[in-house]
């Protein structure tokens, strides 16, 4: 009998990313997407350093490709840098952060 298939799927991302690292980032997601049920991404971007508009662009092109294939991304682990860049975009509907760990579902993972 074979195990049942993860519900999700972990990806991490950093410390940095270059505008030339996104097709390949794209490709290796899809093809770690590719033979799986629907499932949630979570993306842990804590090891990040700086991000900054070429970070974002990376996250919504994985979150583009996971989303073709069927599955979602959810972002965890988001530093505050990166969450208020997201707010500053209006990104935060489009690329979704889990709550930090050990706080209850419901808890906006941004800051305000």
């Amino acid at each position: 009998m074979l195990p049942t298939p993860p519900r999700a799927v972990i990806w991490r991302l950093g410390p940095s990313v270059a505008r030339a690292d996104i097709p390949a980032l794209c490709d290796r997601l899809r093809l770690q997407l590719a033979a799986r049920p629907r499932t949630t991404v979570l993306c842990d971007v804590r090891a990040l350093d700086a991000p900054d508009l070429t970070t974002v662009e990376a996250l919504l092109r994985l979150q583009l490709t996971a989303r073709r294939l069927g599955h979602g991304i959810r972002l965890c682990h988001v530093p505050e840098a990166l969450a208020l860049l997201l707010t500053a975009t209006g990104l935060t509907g489009i690329l979704p952060a889990a709550p930090p760990p050990g706080m209850p579902p419901g808890t906006p993972p941004h800051p305000p």
